[in-house]
C-alpha cells in the first residue's frame, strides 16, 4: 500500500524529531527476521532508553538533510533499521550489536550517526565498550569522595594528635600535683 503524500511528510517529521532527540543513531540491515524478534528487539532497546524504528530510506534521508545531519547514501539501500539511542547510548549499543551479533548475519550494523558525526560499524562497536551512564556516575562520585575522605583522615589524625598532647600534658600535671 503506498504512503499518502500527507503520511510522508508526517513520517520525515517524526524522523526529524528522532533524529533531534537521539544522541545517537544506529543504521542496521536486516532480512529474515520475523515481525516477533523485532517486537523482541524493540523491548530490550525501549528498556535501554532506545527506540528501533523501521524507516522508508528516502523519507529518512530528507529528513536528515531538513536537519543538516550527514549521511550516507550506501547505508541507505535495502530494508533499514534505525536504532534512535535517547538516554544511555552505551547500553543502547550493547542490546543492537548483541541481538546483530547473534543472528547469524540476519541483521548487520551498518553505520550510524553520533551527534553530527557519521561513525562506521567498528566505531558503533566501540560504543559497547563504554561503561553505563550509571557506572560513569559511579566513578564521577568515587573521584570526588576519595580526595575529601582523605583530607578527613589527615584533619582527623591533626586532631588527634592535639588530643594526645593534652592528655599527656594534663596528665603531667597530675603527677606534679602528687
Amino acid at each position: 500500500m503506498a504512503l499518502t503524500r500527507e503520511r510522508k511528510v508526517e513520517l520525515v517529521q517524526e524522523y526529524g524529531d528522532k533524529l533531534g532527540r537521539a544522541q545517537v543513531a544506529i543504521w542496521t540491515h536486516y532480512s529474515g527476521i520475523s515481525v516477533e524478534q523485532i517486537t523482541l528487539l524493540r523491548r530490550q532497546a525501549q528498556e535501554a532508553g532506545a527506540e528501533l524504528v523501521v524507516v522508508k530510506n528516502t523519507l529518512i534521508r530528507r529528513a536528515l538533510e531538513e536537519n543538516g545531519k550527514p549521511y550516507d547514501p550506501e547505508v541507505m539501500t535495502g530494508p533499514c533499521l534505525v536504532a534512535f539511542a535517547y538516554d544511555d547510548i552505551a547500553q543502547a549499543a550493547k542490546v543492537i550489536a548483541d541481538y546483530a551479533r547473534g543472528s547469524q548475519e540476519r541483521m548487520r550494523i551498518v553505520g550510524g550517526i553520533l551527534g553530527d558525526q557519521l561513525v562506521s560499524p567498528q566505531e558503533v562497536q566501540s560504543l559497547t565498550d563504554l561503561p553505563s551512564r550509571e557506572e560513569l556516575l559511579a566513578r564521577v562520585l568515587g573521584g570526588v569522595q576519595a580526595p575529601v575522605s582523605g583530607l578527613v583522615g589527615v584533619l582527623s589524625s591533626v586532631l588527634r594528635g592535639i588530643v594526645n598532647v593534652v592528655d599527656a600534658r594534663a596528665d603531667q600535671l597530675k603527677g606534679a600535683e602528687a
